[in-house]
């Protein structure tokens, strides 16, 4: 058994009775602590989930928004050395081509993820970098936004 020096409140999880003086916890207690547990850097967090079971998660705030516009009939698009945790890519909805998406390798018809006009995919990067682009069709646009 172990005792527990300083008792720390868990927000959201409410201890019956309070702890306090020095309580003794088991391993066990430990382990489902830790399992429910989540750590931001500056304090202990409640993971909480759905009635289902699914983790619920929230996604980090926009950096940034762009918009590109093809400046010729078959363009490639990549960029450059951006930390990011998430990226979504949309084509927009107007266009006439297809956008094709690909990760760590040159993106191009039948090659990575087709996007169809109003389509967009969401993904995790680390570096803006890793993406890369390839517009169909002149005066298509892409909008990027970046998360992290």
């Amino acid at each position: 058994m172990f005792e527990i020096d300083r008792p720390f409140p868990i927000k959201g999880l409410p201890f019956k009775p309070e702890l306090t003086g020095r309580p003794k916890v088991d391993e066990k207690l430990i382990m489902t602590l830790a399992t429910l547990m989540g750590w931001d850097g500056e304090s202990r967090r409640l993971l909480t989930c759905a009635l289902r079971g699914s983790l619920h998660s929230v996604s980090p705030p926009v950096s940034s928004i762009t918009n590109h516009v093809s400046s010729q009939p078959v363009e490639d698009i990549t960029f450059g050395d951006i930390p990011v945790t998430e990226v979504m890519i949309r084509a927009c909805p107007t266009n006439v081509g297809d956008v094709w998406v690909n990760v760590g390798a040159a993106a191009g018809v039948d090659t990575g993820w087709q996007l169809d006009a109003g389509d967009h995919l969401k993904i995790s990067l680390n570096n803006l970098s890793e993406l890369n682009l390839h517009v169909i069709t002149f005066a298509d646009m892409v909008t990027i936004v970046r998360a992290g």
